[in-house]
């Protein structure tokens, strides 16, 4: 073999390892981009019943559930990640420009308030302090100057961290409230699927009228350390280490290995220049430790 034909060898070789760094290159950057949008999309789920039909079988089968389930709330219009702000901003506007969303025509209106509200937190697998479900249970009452003593109402659910914007991550189903019972009490499971990273999460429950567009009362971290500096994670935080391996979602494995294998056919084309490969190799080698 005369040397013009070894070079030649030796040169397409060295294009077919350049391609296969490329391609290593291009899934790393993947990867953390990939990495990167999970970490910002906040995906919720959520469960609210009438406290009183819930028991501690029931709330630990609810969290179960929501952990596993593929719909989160924000596919469903239950959680619109939207701002305090702009949400009241909305309504507002519906209710300038539709005649249906205005008071109800009664002598006096119902006066509404929230007694009190506590929490309860669920599921920190990996036993760091932060939790990836928790409970919120309000008990909302009405006074009427006219007879009436129940009303159906609902609620949007808000959460903020470190003093930031209050984001909606949860619109109960409407339900009854009987005066001042505490027979009415709500309790809504919530599941922090992904998104959301070790903090401390502060609550804040707007009630409404069913039929009223305008908030009647308000209850946050304000008025109950309850609400206030919750320790939460999503799931995707909340894994378990074993053996120091970490037991992790993802499709990274499946990245590495493609990209292996390409560098081996590369070596094996040409051997001269295993030597070359491996040394090109090695800090992306470092990455995968």
């Amino acid at each position: 073999m005369n040397n013009q034909t070894i070079n030649i060898a030796k040169y397409n070789a060295k294009k077919t390892v350049t391609a296969a760094l490329l391609i290593i290159s291009s899934l790393l950057l993947s990867g953390r981009a990939d990495a990167a949008e999970l970490e910002t999309t906040h995906s919720t789920v959520s469960y609210g019943e009438l406290s009183q039909a819930l028991n501690d079988q029931i709330r630990a089968n609810i969290t179960t559930k929501n952990a596993g389930s593929l719909t989160p709330d924000q596919t469903t219009d239950k959680a619109t990640g939207k701002t305090r702000d702009e949400i009241q901003k909305l309504q507002q506007a519906t209710a300038d420009t539709s005649s249906l969303m205005q008071p109800m025509s009664r002598s006096y209106a119902p006066e509404f308030s929230i007694y009190n509200a506590f929490t309860t937190l669920y599921d920190d697998f990996d036993q760091d302090g932060f939790y990836q479900s928790f409970s919120v249970v309000f008990d909302a009452d009405m006074y009427s100057y006219d007879g009436y003593d129940s009303s159906a109402v609902y609620a949007l659910l808000y959460i903020r961290e470190n003093g930031g914007p209050w984001i909606h991550y949860y619109t109960t189903d409407d339900f009854f409230i009987h005066s001042d019972s505490d027979q009415d009490e709500y309790e809504v499971i919530t599941t922090f699927l992904e998104g959301y990273h070790p903090g401390h999460y502060d609550l804040l429950i707007d009630l409404y009228q069913v039929g009223y567009p305008y908030v009647v009362a308000t209850y946050s971290s304000n008025d109950s350390e309850a609400l206030y500096a919750l320790p939460l994670e999503s799931n995707d935080h909340d894994q378990v280490y074993v053996d120091t391996v970490y037991i992790h979602h993802g499709g990274s494995l499946s990245a590495w290995s493609l990209a292996l294998l390409l560098l081996l056919l590369a070596a094996r084309l040409s051997p001269a220049l295993s030597q070359g490969v491996k040394r090109q190799l090695a800090p992306y080698s470092k990455l995968d430790k």
